[in-house]
């Protein structure tokens, strides 16, 4: 349950990065390596107080960008898995 909480707040966190930076990408990618914090996300109803401000957050963002979340196995030795840790 906290690891999940943890990976939520990155994702919320990631979001917030993308909008600090004000990056002028048109498309951002968001990886996960867990599924539970991606499913909850797609969920049309929820009582988390915490994926309804990441839902909200990814919903504003995608006004300026196209963002596209995506399920990485852990560890995958992607660019920028070291710093998602950090936020997780």
């Amino acid at each position: 349950m906290l690891q999940s909480f943890r990976l939520k707040h990155a994702i919320l966190a990631c979001v917030h990065e993308i909008e600090t930076q004000d990056r002028p990408e048109n498309y951002v990618s968001i990886c996960s390596d867990s599924q539970a914090a991606l499913k909850a996300l797609r969920a049309a109803k929820t009582a988390s107080l915490l994926v309804q401000q990441c839902q909200k957050a990814l919903n504003d963002t995608s006004t300026g960008h196209a963002v596209g979340l995506y399920w990485v196995p852990g560890r995958a030795g992607l660019r920028g898995n070291e710093i998602a840790c950090k936020f997780a």
